[in-house]
């Protein structure tokens, strides 16, 4: 008997995959539903409503405090609790409760990037690969031993939210796999090694200031790796700018401050610390999404002026 704790997106590939499968969950425990938009509506996570279309039991909690859930919890007699992107701190009294386990599902090749954002890192550090990792649970996050891992490339041009989808995807048969081994006992979790080890910790909205200081191809990972969430954004004239798109266009070491605007006619240049970086798509606070060429149109830029940090 399979409990499957999950809330966002990441989440919904495998909880798919189990519903078909042999390991079918019989309760799904998420996080409580959130105030959300402009309305203030409340919103149940992406997990809950795919178990409730399906007629699976949820619950959602925000922690294990409450006896009831513990108590819910030992009375199903869990064979394995199945954990990805939960979002909460599992306690030792929980992660004993299922009788073949508590499996987790992480985005990264551990022990690189343990933590909450594993995919945005790579993406922002310009890996060429990555993957995904199941593990056996246990009181320190993302350190228990390994049970399968999958290398999953990443596309030069890839963004964050793309690489994302691919994880989700790749992660759920690697799950089902896990568990039908460790019920045939064909594997058993190995201690992960202390080389190699780094953290993920979750993004903020500051993590996503353009570091026009940097290298171009160093900004242009940056933009990637922060698409969807938290988003590339500088300051212009004391405006708020998001990026949504860009390509470094050359690598030369130029002779102005990082940030500069360099060409705003038919295509927007803007210098780093080194090279330059021609922004292909933004939107200027208060204005809607456009690509550069329409955007500059109704925004009078000037060569010489520069992207800046917040003022």
């Amino acid at each position: 008997m399979v409990v499957f704790f999950g809330s966002p997106d990441f989440s919904l590939p495998t909880l798919e995959r189990l519903l078909r499968s042999d390991y079918r969950p019989a309760l799904v425990v998420t996080q409580p539903d959130r105030v959300s938009g402009r309305g203030k509506k409340l919103v149940s996570t992406p997990v809950k409503r795919l178990a409730e279309e399906n007629d699976v039991p949820v619950r959602a909690i925000s922690s294990f405090n409450d006896s009831d859930i513990k108590n819910d919890l030992v009375g199903l007699k869990p064979d394995f609790f199945v954990v990805v992107a939960f979002g909460l701190i599992f306690p030792e009294s929980v992660l004993e409760m299922p009788s073949r386990g508590c499996v987790n599902l992480h985005a990264s090749l551990l022990p690189s990037y343990r933590g909450a954002s594993p995919i945005n890192r790579a993406v922002v550090n310009g890996d060429s690969f990555t993957g995904v990792t199941t593990i056996s649970m246990e009181k320190k996050v993302d350190a228990g031993p390994v049970y399968l891992q999958e290398v999953v490339g990443i596309d030069p041009e890839e963004t964050a939210g793309e690489l994302f989808d691919r994880l989700a995807g790749a992660g759920a048969s690697l799950l089902i796999d896990t568990l039908s081994g460790i019920d045939a006992g064909r594997i058993e979790p190995v201690p992960q090694r202390e080389e190699g080890k780094s953290f993920a910790p979750p993004l903020k909205k500051i993590d996503g200031l353009i570091p026009w200081d940097k290298d171009a191809i160093k900004v242009y990972n940056h933009i990637r790796g922060m698409n969807p969430w938290p988003g590339s954004f500088s300051y212009f004239r004391g405006k708020y700018i998001k990026v949504k798109d860009a390509w470094p266009c050359d690598l030369i070491k130029r002779p102005c401050p990082p940030g500069t605007v360099l060409q705003c006619s038919d295509r927007l240049v803007v210098s780093c610390g080194k090279g330059a970086l021609e922004i292909k798509k933004l939107q200027i606070e208060g204005r809607r999404s456009l690509e550069a060429e329409p955007c500059l149109r109704g925004f009078d830029m000037k060569r010489g002026e520069r992207f800046r940090g917040p003022e």
